[in-house]
């Protein structure tokens, strides 16, 4: 089964685009990351083919937690990140896991938890969330400024998971790796308050293959990477973004996690 929704893809432009991760500071210079929406066929994957890590970049999996309240921050860093990292090592066959970061979304709502993490909203534009640039600043930032030397490979991973079911609102959609050529993914400046960062977006391309989940419940999770130091060959990185399936009409907002990981190889 396949549903038609528009996703939004970055414009290219000439010179290097820049977008705030909040809101422009008062005074601020105009983004100019300029997006376009475009119309694109989902495949549901439920009773067809499997993504897989490796191929696609992405893969779907039952992965059960214990964890239930993650509207806690502390409690998802001391509980869930460590269950994460279980899930992500086994998956990938890992040596090592650090799990660093996490984001809590809702449909239609933004804000902040009584106990301090920031809520957003689904994400409605095809990007990753880091470079080749940003990934290594990551990995030495967590261990280390020379933590790649030694190293056979390092995977940057997202871990994505309702964390109630069934998703019907503003469900993900994951691009297929391997239908991305290398040069539609653009780096963005991402601009912070007191540092600057990189992810990269998408431009649309008719060859790229788009999926996703129907009906995804909590017990079962996305894994799809963003980054991979891997030669090429490989699906380097699933870039996604959420979407407005027209099958239904009224539905309750999305509630979601993800965690960020790196995958370490030795």
């Amino acid at each position: 089964m396949e549903v038609h929704a528009e996703i939004e893809f970055l414009v290219p432009g000439s010179g290097r685009p820049f977008t705030y991760a909040h809101e422009a500071p008062p005074g601020g210079e105009p983004e100019t990351v300029r997006f376009a929406g475009h119309a694109v066929g989902i495949r549901d994957v439920r009773g067809g083919e499997p993504l897989r890590l490796e191929e696609h970049g992405a893969t779907l999996g039952r992965w059960p937690t214990r964890v239930r309240r993650f509207e806690d921050d502390a409690h998802v860093r001391g509980r869930y990140y460590p269950e994460s990292a279980e899930i992500i090592g086994s998956a990938l066959g890992a040596d090592q896991v650090v799990v660093f970061d996490h984001n809590v979304r809702r449909g239609g709502a933004t804000g902040r938890t009584d106990h301090g993490h920031a809520i957003g909203r689904p994400v409605r534009h095809a990007h990753t969330d880091y470079t080749p640039g940003s990934a290594l600043q990551r990995l030495r930032h967590e261990l280390g400024p020379h933590a790649e030397a030694g190293l056979k490979r390092f995977v940057q991973v997202n871990l994505w998971r309702a964390i109630r079911g069934p998703v019907r609102d503003a469900p993900l959609a994951l691009c297929d790796g391997s239908s991305v050529a290398p040069q539609a993914l653009r780096a963005v400046e991402l601009r912070y308050p007191q540092r600057s960062g990189e992810i990269c977006y998408l431009v649309h391309q008719p060859r790229q293959r788009w999926y996703f989940a129907s009906d995804m419940a909590v017990d079962e999770a996305w894994l799809f990477k963003n980054f991979d130091s891997a030669p090429a060959g490989r699906a380097s990185a699933a870039p996604h973004s959420s979407f407005t399936d027209p099958r239904h009409a009224r539905v309750m907002p999305r509630e979601s996690i993800e965690v960020r990981a790196l995958a370490i190889f030795r």
